[in-house]
């Protein structure tokens, strides 16, 4: 199979930058995503009789995701959920899944490829999956987190394919890791005005009201710990981390009457540092972007993908002329 650009990773900013390359032409393309769902960390569950965003929460209204925003607001997608200092905060009532599905409309989209190895043959990029299958493409295009994405290059950096010394650079940036529990309430329990809080210190990072932003029919919250508390618990079992957070979550609001809990993983979550560009390309026609690059939020991916679909245009307009 052969594409003019290939996008391992199917969340926001891969999907993001697929759209834009599918929408202004530059070229075919084609996703790689190695889970059974498109979004990454937009993330919604169906469990515990309801809904539960166990990821991203919300994205502020900022210029960078303006055009997403109008996009998805139009087609009732999307709904504002509160306003604070920090912004105009918005949802979507479906799960913040929804966002990504409308994005991957239209798209050609290959779930469940898991990618072994990465070769540069002939000028072309040579993709192999651990079904060992194949795809050539003359683009390829990485979203995957940073340490992922290392692990992928490795075997080009020994060849000396790669820009040895951002190579250096990506292997430094590490995640924070993300314990969350979903949890399901006996009857209404109001956590504040918005329904959202965050954390400046204590054991939680967040907790929200997944009834109140529109997401679950009954009481439901995703709490989200602390990078500190998922960093120390995160191999222990789950059985014993659902307990350890269900304890802190009772002491600290003891009139919430739990009804069922679940435990939510994710390794990567927010880089902890990030590289000073908006994408890279670190061989010919292979490009890296993602929250590593602009930024650990939703913005961050959208302001990424957004940069390298210029970059992309300008490339193509330049060969026309």
């Amino acid at each position: 199979m052969n594409s003019h650009f290939i996008v391992i990773g199917a969340g926001l900013s891969g999907l993001n930058i697929a759209r834009k390359i599918n929408d202004l032409k530059l070229g075919s393309v084609e996703v790689l995503e190695k889970s059974r769902g498109v979004g990454g960390r937009m993330a919604t569950r169906r469990t515990l009789d309801t809904k539960f965003d166990h990821g991203a929460q919300f994205y502020r209204l900022k210029e960078d995701i303006t055009k997403l925003h109008q996009s998805w607001k139009q087609n009732g997608i999307s709904h504002q959920w509160f306003v604070s200092n920090l912004g105009d905060h918005w949802c979507a009532s479906s799960g913040m899944t929804s966002l990504a599905k409308s994005l991957a409309e239209n798209l050609q989209i290959n779930l469940l490829k898991e990618i072994r190895t990465i070769r540069y043959e002939n000028k072309m990029w040579k993709i192999i999956s651990r079904d060992n299958e194949e795809w050539l493409c003359n683009n390829l295009i990485i979203s995957s987190p940073t340490p992922q994405t290392v692990n992928l290059l490795n075997e080009l950096s020994t060849e000396s394919v790669i820009d040895s010394n951002l190579f250096s650079e990506l292997k430094k940036i590490s995640y924070t890791k993300a314990l969350i529990a979903l949890i399901t309430l006996e009857e209404d329990f109001i956590l504040n005005d918005s329904g959202y809080c965050e954390f400046e210190a204590g054991q939680f990072f967040s907790i929200s009201d997944q009834k109140r932003k529109g997401v679950s029919n009954i009481p439901a919250f995703t709490v989200t710990m602390s990078a500190e508390f998922s960093e120390s618990e995160f191999e222990n079992s789950e059985e014993l981390i659902l307990h350890k957070i269900l304890e802190i979550f009772k002491s600290d609001y003891p009139k919430a009457k739990i009804k069922n809990a679940e435990l939510k993983k994710w390794r990567y979550c927010r880089p902890q540092t990030q590289i000073n560009k908006l994408f890279l390309e670190i061989a010919p026609g292979l490009f890296l972007i993602g929250d590593a690059f602009g930024g650990s939020s939703l913005l961050g991916a959208v302001r990424s993908s957004e940069a390298l679909g210029n970059y992309l245009t300008e490339r193509h307009e330049s060969k026309l002329d």
